[in-house]
């Protein structure tokens, strides 16, 4: 009996993608885990050290996210350039990614201040009427701070508009949502097919719900301790590797589209 080989070596690659899929996927999900715990291990000032405003991990943090906007980016040009090989007219696939990097690039400034302690210049009066840490940022302006002016914290309706909450909004949205309700749904499936919307892998959600479920629980244990802060950060952190491996998962989409 015949064998087709092409369809063979379709399948190999598909079997050979899967498990190289979900190796990225567990090794990049005990990368979070154990990150989280090796900061609970260190003693609390030098826990303390590695959170602080400009240290290792909210660099790393800044980096990730400038990564993660160039693989998007890239991953935007690609997809334009393929689509008018080809005389498509898709419109969302490139836009969206082009927006993903926006956003990446976004959160990069922001990490950073937009280079305002780097380059040392002076806040704008603007900024310092309205910014809780008299920085040149947004996540810190007082209608998105979780803080009020007094030190008090905001409440369940003041905190509906704070960034870290909208962010996660966001990633829970476009990551988890999303893609499970293409799953599980013919209607929303089809729906989605016919607008030409990207939808990320699931297993990129996975990698979030582990970052925030595991952040969550330590958080709760060590709330008010010189490691709260940075957990913090770290959770900042990883969500900008998370960005930055779905980024190089769609960038390497687009670039097996074109073989």
């Amino acid at each position: 009996m015949g064998v087709d080989m092409e369809v063979l070596r379709v399948s190999e690659s598909s079997v050979s993608q899967s498990w190289g899929t979900r190796a990225v996927a567990i090794g990049m999900a005990s990368a979070i885990v154990v990150a989280y715990f090796s900061v609970l291990a260190l003693d609390g000032e030098a826990a303390f050290r590695l959170g602080w405003e400009d240290g290792p991990i909210e660099t790393a943090g800044a980096l990730l996210f400038l990564i993660a906007a160039a693989g998007f980016l890239a991953a935007s040009i690609r997809e334009f350039r393929q689509n008018r090989e080809r005389g498509r007219v898709e419109v969302w696939p490139p836009l969206v990614l082009a927006l993903l990097a926006l956003l990446m690039f976004v959160c990069f400034g922001e990490e950073i201040s937009w280079g305002q302690r780097m380059f040392g210049w002076q806040t704008p009066p603007l900024f310092a009427s309205l910014n809780a840490q008299n920085e040149i940022n947004l996540h810190n302006i007082q209608v998105v701070h979780q803080w009020n002016p007094d030190g008090s914290e905001k409440g369940f309706v003041g905190k509906l508009a704070n960034m870290n909450r909208l962010f996660s909004i966001f990633w829970l949205t476009v990551f988890v949502f999303l893609p499970l309700a293409v799953v599980g749904s013919d209607w929303v499936r089809q729906r989605v097919g016919i607008a030409g919307i990207p939808v990320p892998p699931l297993w990129i959600g996975g990698l979030f719900l582990t970052s925030y479920i595991v952040y969550k629980v330590l958080a709760f244990i060590s709330a008010g301790s010189l490691w709260a802060h940075t957990l913090d950060e770290l959770k900042e952190a990883s969500y900008a590797a998370i960005y930055a491996v779905a980024a190089t998962a769609a960038l390497i989409g687009t670039g097996g589209k074109s073989r």
